[in-house]
């Protein structure tokens, strides 16, 4: 071997470092791209995501309210209606009471003044033509009747 083959070799070695250098640099940047590309998307979708978290959290929050609202409103209906049926009970109870009243005087009524229906208030006998409408004095009698 002459010295010209080894400059030859050494060259040929030296290009070859060299080349195997700029394709493992291109891998490299490929490669990182690649990585940067993947990151970018990553990146993308964990904002794609968190907005739509946003969007859930808006739509719950907004579920929550009209349902608390819905409870007040049912809690408001329940104390109405509770109030109400207080004052029914209360007015149930007074008529109750007023019933009973109204018994009591027509209990004392009936003792102090039978009624067997022969007599009216003033003792006087009761004509049965004034029931029926035939009396003659009756308004509901037939020659009373407006035409």
């Amino acid at each position: 071997m002459n010295g010209m083959t080894i400059v030859w070799i050494v060259v040929a070695v030296a290009v070859l470092v060299i080349l195997a250098a700029l394709v493992a640099g291109a891998a490299s940047r490929r490669s990182e791209r690649r990585a940067e590309r993947e990151a970018h998307e990553h990146e993308e979708q964990a904002r794609a995501s968190a907005a739509q978290a946003e969007k859930q959290s808006a739509v719950a929050d907004e579920v929550d309210a009209r349902a608390r609202k819905a409870q007040a409103d049912a809690d408001e209906q329940t104390a109405k209606a509770r109030r109400l049926a207080a004052g029914a009970s209360e007015r149930r109870d007074a008529a109750e009471q007023a019933r009973a009243v109204s018994e009591e005087h027509r209990a004392q009524t009936q003792n102090l003044w039978p009624d067997d229906g022969s007599r009216n208030r003033e003792g006087q006998p009761v004509d049965p033509s004034w029931d029926d409408g035939t009396h003659p004095h009756d308004p509901r009698h037939g020659r009373h009747s407006k035409h």
